[in-house]
């Protein structure tokens, strides 16, 4: 992400979010071509590279994930999620029950949301924090690449808050909605 200003609450209070079906509208006619953008809020953010360790976290995530989920779970890497009329964000990894396809942003279709985040972080626990919860996602995780931990979010609230937050920088994680995800926080930070 280019800015570390939260583009939500900094909007003018005449602005109208764009709607999720009016996103995909401009997707197909190509006006994004080139570009990486994500839909939060009804606002369109423009992503920035990924670092080193970012990009050297998704592949060893992926496989670390599949390797744990088998073939209970699907692991569904940067693709979007739909969190409301007007937010589509694109986190790192959603892992979905066997029976879904893919996300819809229907409660329980993503049991686990997982972002990586370096200089996205304050985005990543502020505005799409809120948008998860508010969709009913039952689990969110923010792995914080610069402090070496992981940022857990449970028991979302309609209201976009959660009922349990907790940064872990050492020991296990195990996710409460996909029991086979246990990662070892040390193991996982210190890769690359």
């Amino acid at each position: 992400m280019t800015t570390l200003l939260d583009p939500i609450t900094t909007l003018p209070p005449e602005f109208r979010p764009l709607r999720v079906e009016e996103y995909h509208r401009l997707i197909d006619t190509g006006v994004f071509d080139g570009t990486h953008v994500e839909l939060v809020g009804g606002v369109l953010v423009e992503m920035g590279p990924q670092g080193d360790e970012h990009m050297g976290l998704i592949p060893f995530m992926n496989h670390l994930l599949v390797r744990l989920v088998g073939e209970d779970y699907v692991v569904s890497p940067q693709c979007p999620v739909i969190a409301d009329e007007i937010s589509e964000p694109e986190p790192d990894f959603a892992i979905l029950s066997k029976r879904d396809t893919r996300v819809t942003g229907k409660p329980h279709d993503a049991l686990l949301v997982i972002e990586i985040a370096n200089s996205s972080l304050r985005f990543d626990l502020g505005e799409k924090a809120r948008r998860y919860a508010g969709a009913g996602y039952p689990e969110y995780w923010v792995i914080d690449v610069k402090a070496r931990s992981i940022h857990v979010h449970r028991d979302p609230h309609p209201d976009g808050t959660w009922g349990s937050l907790e940064e872990v920088s050492s020991g296990r994680v195990q996710a409460v909605a996909v029991p086979p995800v246990v990662i070892d926080v040390q193991d996982l930070l210190t890769f690359g």
